[in-house]
């Protein structure tokens, strides 16, 4: 029985590769269906998991977020409504594009700091930031990095639902201490800047801060009806969620719904802006991951490299162990959980005595990769791109590379900050 149990971890961290070979070499093939197909077919060679279970993983709260808020932005887009926003943002960046992704950036820690947390952060912000990218001929890849690193870099705020689950765990080992969770929400904070601060020097062309963009997005007509009740839709939205602390994705439909019928979508324009392959694409790769976690695929992934820390490097090695596991899972839903209540052993065996070091290489670990679009935050960064098939699936590929590298990048802060080895 554990020879079969291995050899399906094994089967289906092969399956995974697969798909993701696939998806970054022909991409022309939407790697969803290809993991829909290869979550099945796992399941039954190896029998770890029957369709009915498959059916399960599928992510239906992220579907119909992704559904609610990209209609709801398709009609902004439709009726003028993001040109009215793209000329305000240029003009609070001065009419210098470059600029931009760093207002989106600390908008991001905002309002994920604030309350709403980290996903509602990027529902918010990443539809009208991936589209003013495009329209401002700033790269959507540096706009979905600083959306999504600005989201966790406010999601370890005591008041964040993510820094409550922080907070939790750690009330549960014993460690009670009223400022270490701002401790960690400073320190992850700092950590999440620092790779925003490296994707701005990698990745902005600075050009654009010599020359002011074209006022074209500066339109003289006044806003009419349609656009009118859209901008009172999107506040809505903002303070339902901000405020009464409601879920992006009901919410977004009821308003979907209210601008239909109040005719603010003329011929229900937006259905036509959906898009389908980013949603095949992550419902897809979210299902076969579920299968990866069944047959211990995950646990196996983290086995092979569990035993290469030591007392001058646990940090550094927490780091990439959660970042590595986080890119097929849930972090403050299963990496947290499962690593959190591991620091007393850790301090025990390594001799390490500060516990807020361990929680936040944990805890910055696991959320670095939240880039990717394998995660909720890269996938709505995706599925908000006004883009191609062909140029979205450019973005998927840098963006899931980008992602997977901040498990090592993660790993290697961990060692100079936490570790300290100098």
């Amino acid at each position: 029985m554990e020879m079969m149990g291995s050899w399906s971890a094994v089967f289906s961290l092969i399956a995974l590769l697969l798909v993701l070979l696939a998806g970054s070499l022909l991409p022309r093939i939407n790697a969803g269906i290809l993991a829909i197909a290869a979550a099945y077919l796992v399941g039954f060679l190896t029998g770890t998991v029957d369709p009915a279970g498959i059916a399960k993983g599928f992510p239906d709260n992220l579907f119909l977020m992704l559904i609610g808020i990209t209609l709801l932005f398709a009609i902004a887009d439709k009726n003028g409504t993001l040109e009215r926003i793209t000329a305000l943002f240029l003009r609070l960046a001065r009419g210098r594009a470059a600029l931009l992704p760093i207002i989106y950036f600390f908008l991001a820690v905002l309002l994920s700091a604030i309350g709403p947390g980290n996903i509602a952060a990027a529902a918010l912000l990443a539809p009208s930031g991936m589209a003013l990218a495009v329209r401002a001929g700033v790269s959507p890849l540096l706009m979905a990095i600083l959306i999504c690193t600005g989201a966790n870099a406010g999601a370890f705020s005591p008041v964040a639902p993510t820094g409550i689950i922080s907070t939790g765990l750690l009330q549960k080992i014993g460690i009670v201490d009223p400022l270490i969770p701002l401790r960690i929400f400073g320190a992850t904070a700092g950590l999440q800047s620092i790779t925003a601060l490296g994707a701005v020097l990698l990745f902005s062309d600075w050009s654009t801060l010599k020359h002011p963009v074209p006022e074209t997005a500066h339109i003289s007509r006044p806003i009419n009806r349609p656009q009118w009740l859209t901008i009172f839709a999107i506040v809505t939205l903002i303070v339902l969620v901000l405020v009464f602390q409601l879920s992006v994705g009901p919410v977004a439909f009821v308003l979907v719904a209210v601008l239909w019928l109040l005719g603010a979508d003329r011929h229900r324009a937006s259905l036509k802006d959906l898009p389908w392959d980013a949603i095949f694409l992550l419902t897809g790769i979210a299902i076969l991951i579920s299968v990866l976690e069944a047959s211990g695929g995950l646990t196996l992934l983290v086995g092979l490299i569990a035993d290469i820390s030591g007392p001058h490097t646990i940090n550094a090695v927490l780091a990439l162990l959660t970042g590595i596991a986080s890119a097929f899972s849930s972090s403050s839903g299963v990496i947290m959980p499962a690593f959190v209540p591991m620091i007393p052993e850790i301090m025990n065996q390594t001799g390490v005595s500060d516990p807020v070091d361990l929680a936040v290489a944990i805890c910055a670990g696991s959320h670095m990769v939240d880039v990717s679009p394998l995660s909720t935050l890269g996938a709505l960064c995706i599925a908000s791109a006004p883009v191609g098939a062909e140029a979205r699936s450019v973005l998927f590929r840098k963006l899931l590379l980008w992602g997977l590298s901040m498990a090592l990048v993660g790993a290697a802060l961990a060692f100079l900050f936490l570790d300290r080895p100098f």
